[in-house]
């Protein structure tokens, strides 16, 4: 700064800008300034010595000065900041922050990226898979690094290191199809942080799946009708009109814990609901989803069994009067399968079994693809369509349990692949119980 006097300028003595203190507790130094009437404390992880100080004290003289001129950067002055607050400066400055991918930390964006993007996806189910994958698996390891060091090398490593933390394979490696699972929320921050800065990057994900040893997939669990009825057997006698309404309709869990006995009307169950994750969602997994399922006389006995023991507004309902529960269902489910001694399925190998069961007794598998909730007959084929051995054994069987009603829809012609057979094996299932 300069005095004039005359026609002489003398120079000024610096003005001081802040202060430089030591906080109760610390040996560090820390300055203390205001910027835009807003107080600015940090830390210089510098020991409190005289020769320290001073270099304190003219970091704090040039920020002064640069602040007097306009040309003072906050996001430069101070890397470690928040980005929140990096952002928030710049845009005081009057300018744009865009900081470079080396100078945002993973953890940091994460942080603020669960505050304002995160809660933008509505289904409950994504919610709870990326939240699980983010700070179980993929925050530990990324947390400290900076956008520049996640590379396909770092990434394909991370893969490597993902191990299972529980069940009979703790400590194995996970298959290829959990490991692209847990990559998803990664890559889809690791995108969201590139549309956000402007930067042009190559994504670390491109072409990692080639990478990664190919897995086979796993065959879906079709039940004999043996097996069926041995189940249903040992399983707990309040749930068995339950289990035999899935295999009897394909529905899974999560429709069944959404269908309010308003959903029946006459001879249809309106499938328009799901309950995930303790919460309601008029939205199901795909458009499709929504259907109506026709009551056939077999469906039509389990079913009174089950609205004529509660009073809630849901169709179904735990023992204990409570809501359906999948996961509750899931656990009873299991014991019933152990205590069978069956070939070991999961309540969703009731939806497998209902098509299998199905395409067997002659269904024309357009109208499977209705039953199921599917949009193509190629997922009915491809997942649903395999030969199981020794179950054309059970047709004749499973036609009786399924209802003629339903292998032959109301005012269809069409023949039936095993004779004129009506009923259903309500009496048969109760003598094995």
């Amino acid at each position: 700064m300069r005095n004039k006097k005359g026609n002489l300028a003398i120079e000024a003595p610096s003005k001081e800008h802040g202060a430089v203190k030591r906080r109760k507790g610390s040996s560090k130094l820390y300055v203390d300034f205001y910027y835009f009437s807003q107080r600015i404390t940090r830390t210089t992880e510098l020991d409190d010595t005289p020769a320290n100080e001073r270099k304190v004290r003219a970091f704090l003289t040039r920020i002064g000065q640069r602040i007097e001129d306009g040309t003072f950067k906050f996001a430069e002055a101070f890397p470690g900041a928040t980005e929140q607050e990096k952002a928030y400066f710049t845009q005081l400055e009057g300018r744009e922050y865009r900081p470079e991918p080396h100078q945002v930390l993973f953890g940091e964006y994460v942080k603020e990226w669960m505050e304002t993007i995160f809660p933008s996806f509505s289904s409950p189910t994504k919610r709870n898979d990326y939240r699980e994958a983010i700070e179980t698996k993929i925050l530990p390891h990324f947390k400290n690094v900076s956008f520049y060091q996640i590379t396909s090398t770092t990434v394909f490593k991370f893969t490597q290191s993902l191990l299972c933390t529980r069940g009979e394979n703790k400590g194995k490696p996970l298959s290829t199809a959990r490991k692209m699972n847990i990559l998803m929320p990664f890559r889809t921050i690791w995108n969201d942080a590139c549309d956000h800065y402007r930067w042009v990057l190559k994504s670390p994900f491109d072409n990692l799946k080639k990478r990664l040893p190919k897995t086979e997939k796993k065959e879906h669990v079709v039940i004999r009708f043996d097996e069926w009825l041995r189940f249903l057997g040992h399983l707990e006698e309040y749930y068995r009109p339950i289990a035999e309404f899935m295999i009897l309709t394909g529905m899974i869990p999560s429709e069944m814990g959404g269908l309010r006995k308003e959903d029946i009307d006459g001879e249809y169950i309106n499938v328009k609901s799901s309950f995930v994750l303790g919460q309601d969602k008029q939205s199901l997994k795909t458009a499709f989803r929504k259907r109506q399922v026709f009551i056939t006389r077999a469906l039509r006995q389990r079913l009174d069994i089950i609205l004529n023991r509660s009073d809630s507004p849901f169709v179904f309902t735990m023992e204990d009067g409570a809501r359906f529960n999948s996961s509750r269902f899931c656990k009873v489910w299991k014991k019933g399968v152990d205590a069978a001694g069956i070939t070991y399925v999961t309540s969703y190998s009731a939806r497998h079994s209902f098509a299998a069961w199905s395409l067997l007794v002659g269904i024309n598998p357009l109208r499977l693809v209705k039953l199921m909730g599917h949009a193509s007959k190629q997922m009915v084929y491809e997942v649903y369509g395999n030969y199981v051995e020794g179950l054309e054994e059970d047709g004749e069987r499973i036609f009786d349990y399924l209802g003629r009603d339903f292998v032959i829809p109301q005012k269809s012609k069409s023949p039936i692949p095993f004779g004129d057979r009506t009923g259903d094996s309500l009496e048969r299932i109760a003598l094995t119980a």
